[in-house]
Formats: structure tokens, sequence, C-alpha cells
């Protein structure tokens, strides 16, 4: 199941943003949709419709596989601006993002400041945002059992993306068997996805690298 089909009941369809996200659900991630979301967020007159927005935004670009773009729009966003339900997803989402771009310092930082919103409920994406901070603490084992128990649940809407975070995690751990084994099973739904295709090329090559994801600790050479 691919990411269109993984948004689809996930969407608040009244409301400011109901054509786009109307048109979100049917045709997944695109340009168009960016487009209708941009035009729809400079309308925007209340303070939380403007951070509901770019909350999308931010979103939406990193989903559609534009995620050195996305972050600078997730840095624009007012959290205390959206609901409560709204803001937990955006800043595991955001976590996500930042976990995608290899910034765990900065994951970190986010996940104390917004510990609220991170850790508050016990939804899938929070149990996602677990994983992530264990990663950032180097306790890789526990991570890996997190995005486990997330990809058996059966809800790929708020699984997307722990299988790249599962794979990652596991090469730190060396267990590169296991992980082509999850590669297998939902790496082929992120094709055509810019910088997440990327990433999960690098994972690839990683999986079949001796040295898993270790960057070379080689000496520069001189000038």
């Amino acid at each position: 199941m691919g990411i269109k089909d993984s948004i689809k009941g996930f969407l608040k369809m009244t409301g400011h943003y109901a054509g786009s996200a109307m048109f979100l659900a049917e045709n997944g991630y695109c340009d168009k949709y960016i487009e209708m979301l941009r035009g729809e967020l400079e309308t925007a007159e209340k303070a939380s419709d403007i951070a509901q927005g770019q909350a999308l935004l931010a979103q939406g670009l990193m989903f559609k596989g534009e995620v050195k773009k996305s972050l600078g729009e997730y840095e624009k966003v007012d959290i205390d601006r959206l609901g409560r339900d709204e803001g937990a997803a955006f800043v595991g989402n955001y976590a996500l993002c930042l976990f995608l771009l290899d910034r765990p310092q900065r994951i970190r930082q986010l996940l104390i400041d917004r510990n609220r919103e991170a850790f508050g409920g016990g939804t899938l994406i929070m149990r996602r945002t677990v994983g992530i901070r264990e990663y950032t603490q180097k306790r890789y084992e526990n991570a890996v059992t997190v995005f486990l128990k997330l990809l058996s649940e059966p809800d790929p809407r708020v699984t997307l993306m722990a299988d790249i975070c599962l794979v990652k995690t596991m090469l730190k751990l060396d267990m590169r068997e296991r992980a082509k084994e999850i590669a297998e099973m939902g790496f082929d739904r992120y094709r055509g996805l810019g910088e997440i295709t990327t990433e999960v090329g690098k994972l690839r090559i990683a999986m079949n690298s001796p040295k898993g994801v270790r960057k070379n600790t080689g000496k520069k050479k001189k000038k």
C-alpha cells in the first residue's frame, strides 16, 4: 500500500483546508496538492488557520519527498496554535523529518521543548516518536523493538516510514539480513519520492556494505 492509500481517512475534510484535503485523499502528495494548499494558506486570516496551513504544508512537502525544503516550513509553525491532536501529529512528523535528515541533536531538543505534544497520547505516531527518541539516545535495541511492534499494527496511515526508521536502526546494530527482509516488504512504496527515495537507496546500499551505515572514518587527504 502506497502513500496515497495510507492518507485516506486520516484527513480533516472540513474547515479552511477542506478542498485541498479532498484532493489529497484522491491524488496523494503531488505538485497540484501543494499548489492548492499554498493558495488556501494565502487566504487564511485566523492565527489557528495559518498555523494549520503551515503545518499541512510542512508535512505535505516531506511526504512528497522534499524533506530538506519541508524543514524550513516546520520551523515556521506556531505549534501552540494547533489543536491538541494536530499538534501531537505535527511534532511526531517534525521529529521524523529531522530523523530523515540525520539531526539527532535537534530531535532531542524538539522532544524536550515539546514533550507534552510528543508523548502526551497513546497514538501510533507517538510510538514512532518513542522509537526515534531511543535511536537518538543510541539505545538501538530499544528502538528496534519499538519499530517492530509498530510495523505489526494493521493501520498503514500511521506506520508509514516506520520501516525506514527500523532499517536505519537495524543497520546500526549490523542486522543487515533482517534489514533486507524489512526492506523487501515495503520499500517499493517509496519510489518516485525525491529525497525519501534517495534515502531508501542509501539504506539499500548500506545493507549490502560490510560497514553498514557507518561513516568513513579515514583520515582526510591533505590539500
